[in-house]
């Protein structure tokens, strides 16, 4: 994936100060599908439930809820964004902790937007190989993986395509072994993500 593929992606920069919030939601806004921005991890939260964007870009210190606290929250095996992490001090064990947590990225503040979308471009092909899971099912399990997405229950699937309510439970189970689901919610979760519902 290339930079052209930005305008695909959806990003959301946290920031307390409201003049780089500003300057940076202005100048990456021209690169991507939709850029959203928040002013502390608190705020940043709520928007992140509603629209899950692919990229996150956060200061690291910043009231109510700082950057690596809000990434521990928000990352699980249905949702990994790329995210990078920003900050004006050179701290070793804030690095130390980032890179524990297998973040993608961290920028020394003034932000250079050109190494700020080389990072980006870097950590594509890791999201892809997460976001891009279900392509390992095959075509009936990824039909009945959408009709659970739609809430259907294994009855209802089995009817709707003549076999066995049994054999869907077998799909079902393959199903959440590949994707690595360990529950409903997270499938639903996925689907809605990856806007295949």
């Amino acid at each position: 994936m290339n930079q052209q593929h930005f305008s695909l992606m959806t990003l959301l920069i946290i920031e307390d100060n409201q003049q780089t919030k500003e300057y940076l939601v202005e100048i990456l806004k021209v690169y991507f599908k939709e850029v959203s921005s928040a002013s502390n991890g608190c705020e940043a939260l709520k928007i992140i439930e509603n629209i899950m964007p692919d990229i996150i870009v956060s200061d690291i210190k910043m009231p109510c809820l700082d950057g690596l606290s809000l990434i521990k929250k928000i990352k699980s095996d249905t949702y990994k964004p790329i995210t990078i992490l920003t900050t004006a001090f050179n701290d070793k064990e804030y690095l130390l902790e980032a890179i524990n947590m297998k973040v993608d990225g961290y920028l020394i503040k003034p932000i250079d937007i050109n190494l700020l979308l080389e990072k980006i471009k870097e950590s594509l092909s890791t999201f892809e190989n997460v976001n891009l899971k279900y392509k390992k099912l095959s075509s009936r399990e990824y039909e009945v993986f959408l009709n659970l997405a739609k809430g259907l229950k294994p009855l209802e699937i089995a009817l709707k395509y003549s076999i066995k309510a049994k054999t869907v439970s077998t799909y079902r189970r393959r199903i959440f072994e590949k994707m690595g689901f360990q529950s409903n919610a997270d499938l639903v979760s996925y689907a809605i993500k990856n806007k295949l519902n």
